[in-house]
């Protein structure tokens, strides 16, 4: 390659990402933080003047959100943040249990006292928050726990869908009555999915994470476990972890 392609190829590497990417983060940060509600009613010029940009760019973003979910709406009509149905929570539970069970078997596969370390300070910061009191950062601190597992798992097209998936879970588990309570429950499981992830075979870590996911979400909604469910999360939730 010639220096001067490699200059300009060096420029498209280096490039800022476009501004609807950045708004689209904006927004989905409002979102998920709960300073927009589910079913609201995205009025676009207020928005654009709020995040001080045009409303190309935030037609843009509200595409990208409405590819990931996060936003819906059909031609002609505003677009309003999603509203996750209890049935839709359940299929959603179902694909990002088997994603997360996986990014933990690889996770567990392929662990060194490096790979886990992050995920081991993000275990302690949660517990320390809910210790205090600190509803909203531990909760925040959970879920980074487990996007960092799916992200140490080192599959890009993994990685990808549980975040699509996962944003819709949290919108919803946000107004769950259950997210004011304390978080004792959680964080002891947290703690088991730590120690499988550190002494487990690389199945039982993908066994524990997949049923307590599906556990919890059933529990959560106050649905009984369908029969060809019980053994997956009554294994998975009541064994102790390697």
């Amino acid at each position: 390659m010639t220096d001067a392609g490699r200059t300009a190829l060096e420029g498209l590497l280096d490039k800022a990402p476009p501004l609807s990417d950045l708004v689209a983060e904006r927004i989905l940060a409002s979102i998920l933080g709960g300073q927009m509600k589910p079913g609201e009613r995205i009025v676009e010029l207020s928005l654009a003047r709020k995040l001080g940009v045009s409303r190309g760019p935030l037609r843009e973003a509200l595409k990208t959100l409405h590819a990931a979910q996060v936003v819906q709406g059909r031609k002609g009509e505003s677009m309003r943040v999603a509203e996750p149905s209890p049935e839709q929570l359940l299929q959603m539970l179902m694909v990002r249990a088997t994603l997360e069970g996986l990014a933990a078997r690889l996770v567990a596969a392929t662990r060194t006292d490096e790979s886990l370390r992050p995920l081991a300070a993000l275990h302690e910061a949660a517990r320390q928050a809910a210790g205090a009191g600190r509803t909203e950062e531990w909760r925040e601190l959970d879920w980074r726990f487990h996007e960092a597992v799916c992200r140490a798992a080192g599959n890009d097209y993994l990685f990808a869908s549980w975040r699509t998936i996962g944003n819709l879970v949290r919108l919803f588990l946000r107004y769950h009555p259950g997210f004011e309570q304390p978080g004792g429950s959680v964080l002891a499981n947290h703690a088991r999915l730590m120690q499988v992830l550190r002494e487990g075979t690389p199945e039982a870590a993908e066994a524990l994470f997949r049923g307590s996911i599906l556990g919890s979400g059933y529990t959560r909604l106050g649905l009984p476990v369908p029969p060809h469910l019980r053994d997956v999360i009554v294994v998975s939730m009541t064994e102790p972890a390697p």
